[in-house]
């Protein structure tokens, strides 16, 4: 199933790094308005999936979790393929409104690994799921931009449909079916799925950030006492520093390819060096979000944090003043190093702040910030850029600002154990 991530979120990294160039050639020419538009593109999915993905969470639990992990992918094939065709803003925004509409892979395959791995396996499963998706996010964006610029964009959209469809196949021939696994656990055979605890336990992860495997009981109970889990010091400030360092995170997608383009990058490279920025970003990212979940284990996390948001504020400053690509470049990646293990430390803290029996209810709390920032981000942000492109790094700046001033406030706690989990350690 990991190869199945990595392979889909290859293909779908095909796509959203090269979109704001996709939009100008559809004939928003002005560098604003292309960004005003791609952030309306980029956050429908998020938008849409966040309220439908509970539904097909329930077609999942009756007519199985393979079967929707397929459907998701047969979607994104067939809406990628479509995109390469299109003619109109208006139809790429509704083949983008379909992919969050019918779409929810990333939920449906975390459920399906759970669902089909021993329950005593099941954090080194969702480690190796989110490590595949990192792996699709570093090497797409790179692919996508060499793809475009030798062969035109709308041959990495066909490009990405094959990708996936390739996942889909690997999904149907390799992978075991879920319902014969629940069966043959019920049966007796052995533990080859989870528990009815483990499958809430994945319902309640938050789609960003690291995987966890704590039993979440009863989610109505967790629903009725999480007004006292709220009430906790510092869990409604790392809340908000969750949110911002995702609406930063997500920022970058509507802006990066026309600021690449802005600072002077041959018309010829431009696809190619926005993708090569977006890979080593997100390679930044997953050595630090490693490195400070292990330190997380053994020093505070909330100084951990700190010096993360300090370093946030630092580099999102000098991206805004950046005057050639190769400056981006390097700023990018090194926010990438030193500030990437936000999210993190954050739902590590979230962990240690929150009672075990109110832990699914909390988290699914902190899931739906996340989504929410996710959506938001490419809107606002890009309506901010329609304004100015370097106005979103500085936003950025100030967004971390808010959060190192949030997390200044937090209670300091540490939680060894608790961390190591969370880190994947």
């Amino acid at each position: 199933m990991a190869a199945v991530v990595f392979i889909a979120f290859f293909g779908f990294n095909f796509v959203l790094p090269i979109l704001p160039l996709y939009v100008r050639t559809l004939g928003s020419g002005d560098v604003g308005q292309a960004a005003l538009v791609s952030g309306l593109m980029l956050a429908i999915s998020p938008l849409l999936a966040a309220i439908f993905s509970p539904v097909w969470g329930l077609v999942a639990d009756r007519y199985g979790r393979k079967r929707m992990v397929q459907r998701s992918l047969l979607v994104m094939v067939a809406c990628t393929i479509l995109m390469g065709f299109v003619a109109h803003l208006w139809q790429l925004f509704l083949l983008r409104a379909a992919i969050g509409v019918f779409g929810g892979f990333t939920a449906m395959a975390m459920a399906y690994m759970v669902t089909v791995t021993p329950p005593e396996k099941a954090t080194s499963a969702l480690g190796l799921l989110q490590a595949s998706q990192v792996g699709g996010v570093i090497v797409g964006p790179l692919c996508a931009g060499l793809v475009a610029d030798h062969w035109g964009i709308r041959a990495s959209f066909f490009g990405g449909a094959i990708v996936v469809f390739c996942g889909f196949l690997v999904l149907t021939l390799l992978t075991p079916d879920d319902r014969a696994a629940a069966a043959s656990r019920v049966a007796g055979d052995g533990p080859t799925g989870a528990t009815a605890n483990d499958r809430e336990t994945v319902q309640a992860q938050p789609t960003s950030g690291p995987a966890r495997t704590e039993k979440s009981g009863n989610p109505l109970r967790g629903l009725a006492t999480l007004g006292t889990a709220a009430r906790l010091p510092g869990f409604f400030a790392v809340m908000a520093v969750l949110f911002c360092a995702q609406v930063v995170d997500r920022s970058f997608g509507p802006v990066l390819p026309l600021y690449v383009a802005a600072l002077g990058t041959p018309e010829e490279r431009v696809a190619s060096f926005a993708g090569l920025v977006v890979s080593l970003g997100a390679i930044g990212t997953a050595i630090s979000a490693t490195v400070t979940g292990r330190l997380g284990a053994r020093l505070p996390l909330r100084w951990l944090l700190v010096v993360t948001l300090v370093a946030g504020v630092a580099l999102c400053l000098p991206m805004a003043l950046a005057q050639t690509p190769l400056q981006l470049l390097v700023e990018r990646t090194l926010l990438g190093l030193f500030a990437g293990g936000t999210l993190t430390l954050g739902y590590s803290l979230a962990n240690s702040l929150v009672p075990p029996e109110r832990k699914g209810a909390a988290f699914g709390v902190l899931s739906s910030v996340t989504l929410l920032g996710s959506a938001l981000s490419p809107l606002t942000m890009g309506a901010l850029s329609a304004i100015d492109l370097r106005a979103v790094f500085v936003v950025d700046s100030v967004l971390y600002a808010i959060a190192l001033l949030l997390a200044l406030r937090i209670k300091p706690t540490r939680q060894p154990a608790v961390v190591a989990a969370v880190a994947g350690a």
